[in-house]
């Protein structure tokens, strides 16, 4: 072949890739004339004697590849004319015996040829192609054209291409000069790319050469590239977006350069939510930085580099159109990537079979049970329970976000409770009437309850009658059904979350997707049921620390680390004002109304009455059914024998086969247990006198779902006759004792004794009336008790569950406050005839009505002494009797009030408003758009080049003792998976959305 070539060799720190490329430019049938080697950096196995023929050049490490290309260049004479040429390979860039004869041989009969590439090959696998031609979008989004799959001389029709790369590439070294050699701009990332389309624009041919094939380690070789191994995968990212914009505006008309300037960070911001989207959060800050250093750092090289294009170029852009990659094909790429992504992400699960398998049916029982149990509720505006109040509008529940005015009793700043966000979207849901969606949470809160449960027993069973028995264990719950009954919104929207955590959770490690739907789904828990937030941050401690120490079964667990950020931003500003007033526990108190626990069901409890799953006093009616039946036995012992099949099939789990998920879910009951046991003995807040403790329903609803799964783990165990006896014998026990458990608190709930349907004011229609007009007047509510009475004050048209805050009823543990005081003492002298002059504190409060509610047992002649010292005041008119009780009006109120009630900013109203509400809505919004559904691909579901469809294996390209015999030799410690030969996996959307990052060693 005519000419001389000059082989550049560059290795970085890879010496263990140097001796085999050398040998194989020994090997060469026809070799080349002279061998440069460009060491960068220091690398004893590199530094070895070479042998004679071959120069050494050191370079510094922050060299590129381009910059060590141009070092070799200036020891070599001046070239002398276009029988020149520089064949540019890496240290892992080892050729065949016939590749720089089969180069040689193609610009000798096409003289036009000015760059030769040869087909890349996998080094661990050389029967697998690497690379072979780039392109770019019709947008300027560079792309490999040849897919990491098994060559069968499918692409060895392409001659003519945009660019070659740069491992390998034959370049004549005229035109090299000529050019400037590479973009030193672009010093990992796009180079040969851009190299490639000026040399184009120069007028010039860039050809493949399929005869050609050179042995490349590519990105996963140690220090071949600008970019090493262990290079993350944001870096890289990074720095392909860098490369990407340094070529937009180097490219870029004249008068377009000012308007890509200066919309860089726009679209950083824009790409950066696509990135979200796309299930990268890993990337967004890359955007910004990318654009940042485009834009103020690059400015000195795009000028050089669009200099040279304007030197060089002899034809338009509109010649190298055709050989981009037309959108059809960017299209069809992108979709064999995610139908590739999703079956990635399916393996390894149980099918769901929702309809096969029973679980319409489960959830059709369960709502014909809910139905049944909640039929009063049909056409109610509104659910009556002890700890419910109305919703208020819609601008009312989001106005009450953040850091405000809190208008329950005298008012005051403070936090919301994160409950609030929960209340504000379940309220937006039925904008029109927002008491309307608890209304219908009520309705279908038992099918809810089977839906999800059964969902998350289907990630651990693919049996669908354990699947049944675990949702109607879930579904029946004795705490669940006892949240209901006392209308505790929180603990029952924590129980109906529980298991879609647990279902999100399951493919958190291989989803970003599913990662952040988990932090929302924690966050919500968390939210409705502060008590859990130590339990569920133990356990993510504990699966992070688990998963990392795992090794190759541990994959993905850094999708972990980012689930508690939601919780933390919702809690951290109310956690920072409960420590600052001194209070800290009270960070777990429970959202919403306080229900005081003397001798309600929401009592603490024995250990035994936790351990059947009943807080407090909830087997009441068992101890009823005892007496009627004449056994000399609590009715919490008959609820611990019917809870005794599911904790023995629990226990039993560890010693069966799947026992590390049977401990697992062992350790998540401890928690909930333990949270249980704990939140009863924490006293939080006083309501009329009653110590209000944290409920222990929460922490029982997690310990049932670790018991559950448990149970459902042994069961699940064996395939033999004895094992399917065992399972139908221990699934007909489990099923009959939940059943049975929750047979009282159904009828019970059926007979009215639960919730009813309620108003949509906690006051009379005449005091809402008044409240249109005017709604900072008050009315001051008596209510009577066994012992004396209790007093509140409510503004407007009456309290609102979104009003209630966490901050107000933990401040009145122990000594009132100064406006609790005097409301306590204005109702405890108009209760009884005195002679105090309740005026004043009428006007300052601005108290316009007085309402005395309805008596219970026992509680008439307190009810009756108060009415009569109201009838018998000069300053109350009385006005109706209604079923919120007996009305009196203030006659002040005919002269009117003095003063308007205290109010204050809402959560935009001040610059800390501003930040709480701001930060919250950040990371929240960031974590939603994550959480999207789109079709994106995971990090976790993107394979490396060399795995193969459908395996995901991921490859070691550890090199071959020779390269030469490499073509049937497998990496040296290849496991016998790795060894199979199945078709490659579809590369991902990077391939048509970021270019590979940096790989001179292709």
């Amino acid at each position: 072949m005519r000419g001389s070539v000059t082989a550049v060799v560059v290795a970085r720190k890879a010496g263990e890739y140097l001796g085999h490329t050398l040998a194989a430019l020994a090997d060469q049938t026809r070799t080349p004339d002279q061998i440069i080697v460009v060491e960068l950096g220091a690398d004893p196995r590199s530094s070895a004697p070479l042998p004679p023929n071959v120069q050494r050049v050191v370079g510094p490490d922050h060299f590129g590849f381009g910059e060590a290309v141009l070092s070799a260049t200036r020891l070599m004479a001046p070239a002398q004319g276009e029988g020149e040429w520089l064949w540019l390979l890496a240290a892992d860039s080892a050729p065949e015996p016939g590749a720089l004869q089969a180069l040689l041989g193609e610009i000798e009969i096409s003289p036009s040829v000015a760059v030769a590439g040869p087909k890349q090959m996998q080094w661990a696998e050389p029967d697998y192609l690497y690379s072979f031609g780039e392109t770019m979008t019709p947008s300027g989004t560079a792309v490999e054209i040849a897919e990491p799959e098994l060559d069968q001389a499918q692409y060895d029709r392409e001659s003519d291409v945009l660019a070659v790369a740069a491992g390998g590439m034959l370049v004549r070294r005229l035109l090299w000069e000529q050019l400037g050699g590479f973009d030193l701009g672009l010093p990992a990332v796009d180079d040969a790319l851009d190299f490639c389309v000026r040399a184009r624009l120069a007028g010039h041919r860039v050809v493949l050469v399929p005869a050609a094939r050179v042995l490349s380690a590519g990105r996963r070789a140690p220090g071949t590239a600008h970019l090493g191994a262990r290079t993350s995968r944001s870096k890289r990212a990074r720095l392909v977006r860098v490369a990407a914009l340094h070529r937009r505006l180097s490219y870029a008309p004249a008068w377009a350069v000012p308007l890509h300037w200066v919309s860089l960070v726009p679209l950083a911001l824009v790409r950066a939510i696509g990135q979200l989207l796309s299930k990268r959060p890993g990337r967004v800050l890359g955007e910004f930085g990318a654009a940042f250093a485009v834009a103020f750092g690059h400015g000195g090289s795009i000028a050089a580099a669009r200099r040279r294009i304007s030197r060089n170029r002899s034809a338009g852009w509109g010649a190298i159109a055709p050989l981009r990659l037309p959108w059809p094909e960017v299209r069809r790429r992108r979709a064999l990537a995610r139908d590739d992504a999703t079956n990635l992400r399916r393996s390894g699960r149980y099918d769901l079979d929702f309809f096969a398998t029973g679980g319409a049916w489960t959830v059709v029982a369960a709502a014909v049970v809910g139905l049944v149990m909640q039929f009063r509720l049909f056409g109610a505006g509104t659910v009556a329970a002890a700890g419910l109040l109305p919703l208020g509008g819609v601008a009312e529940l989001w106005n009450d976000l953040g850091y405000g005015w809190r208008g329950v009793g005298a008012g005051f700043m403070g936090v919301a409770d994160p409950f609030d966000w929960l209340l504000a979207t379940l309220g937006t849901l039925t904008a029109w009437a927002p008491s309307t969606s608890i209304v219908l949470l009520y309705l279908c809160s038992l099918p809810l309850a089977a839906l999800g449960s059964w969902l998350a027993a289907a990630r651990v069973t693919p049996r669908p009658g354990l699947r049944l028995l675990a949702a109607a264990v879930w579904t029946l719950a004795p705490m669940f059904l006892v949240a209901l009954a006392e209308g505790r919104l929180g603990a029952v929207l924590a129980h109906l979350l529980l298991p879609w955590l647990v279902f999100a959770l399951s493919g958190a490690r291989r989803s970003w997707a599913a990662s952040a739907t988990s932090g929302l789904l924690a966050a919500a828990v968390a939210a409705a049921a502060p008590s859990l937030i130590p339990a569920l941050l133990a356990a993510w401690i504990v699966a992070v620390l688990g998963f990392a120490v795992a090794g190759r079964r541990g994959r993905g667990w850094h999708r972990l680390l980012p689930l508690p950020l939601p919780a933390a931003a919702l809690f951290l500003p109310l956690a920072i004002q409960q420590t600052l007033r001194g209070t800290p526990l009270a960070i777990f108190a429970d959202p919403g109304v306080a229900i005081g626990s003397g001798g309600s069901a929401s009592g603490p409890g024995g250990t035994a009455s936790l351990l059947a799953g009943f807080p407090g006093d909830a087997a009441a009616p068992w101890n009823a059914l005892a007496a009627s039946l004449g056994l000399d036995a609590s009715g919490i012992l008959i609820a611990v024998v019917l809870a005794l099949p599911l904790l023995i099939a629990a226990i039993a789990a560890p010693f069966l086969p799947r026992s590390p998920l049977a401990i697992a879910s062992l350790g998540v009951a401890a928690l909930g247990f333990g949270t249980a046991v704990l939140a009863g003995r924490l006293v939080v807040a006083t309501t009329g006198g009653d110590p209000v403790s944290v409920w222990a329903g929460s922490g029982l609803s997690l310990y049932l779902l670790g018991i559950t799964a448990a149970a459902v783990c042994a069961l699940d165990a064996g395939a033999s006759t004895v094992a399917q006896t065992v399972r139908g014998v221990g699934g007909a026990l489990i099923g009959a004792g939940i059943a049975a458990a929750a047979v009282p608190l159904i009828v019970t709930a059926v007979l009215g004794g639960a919730a009813l349907p309620g108003t949509s004011s906690t006051v009379p229609a005449l005091v809402s009336a008044e409240a249109a007009s005017d709604p900072t007047i008050g009315t001051l509510v008596i209510a009577p008790t066994s012992t004396g009475i209790a007093a509140r004050l409510e503004r407007g048209a009456g309290n609102t569950l979104d009003e209630q805050s966490t901050l107000y009823t933990t401040s009145r543990v122990g000594a009132l406050s100064s406006d609790d005081e005097r409301v306590a003492v204005l109702a405890g002298n108009l209760g009884s005839r005195s002679g105090y002059d309740a005026a004043s504190d009428l006007d300052a409060l601005r108290v316009g009505f007085v309402l005395l509610a309805p008596a219970g047992a026992g509680q008439d002649d307190v009810r009756d002494r108060v009415a009569a010292a109201l009838d018998g005041n000069a300053l109350f008119t009385p006005v109706t009797t209604t079923d919120r009780g007996t009305l009196w009006r203030y006659v002040g109120l005919d002269t009117g009030l003095p003063t308007a009630a205290p109010t204050g900013p809402g959560p935009l109203g001040s610059e800390l408003g501003v930040i709480v509400l701001g930060s919250q809505l950040l990371v929240l919004l960031a974590t939603l758009l994550l959480a999207l559904p789109t079709g994106g691909l995971a990090e976790r579901v993107r394979p490396e080049r060399g795995a193969r469809r459908g395996s995901g294996l991921r490859r070691r390209v550890d090199p071959p003792r020779d390269p030469r015999a490499a073509r049937h030799a497998p990496a040296a410690d290849a496991s016998p998976e790795e060894t199979q030969h199945a078709a490659p996996v579809t590369p991902s959307p990077e391939l048509v959305g970021a270019r590979r990052g940096g790989d001179h060693g292709r």
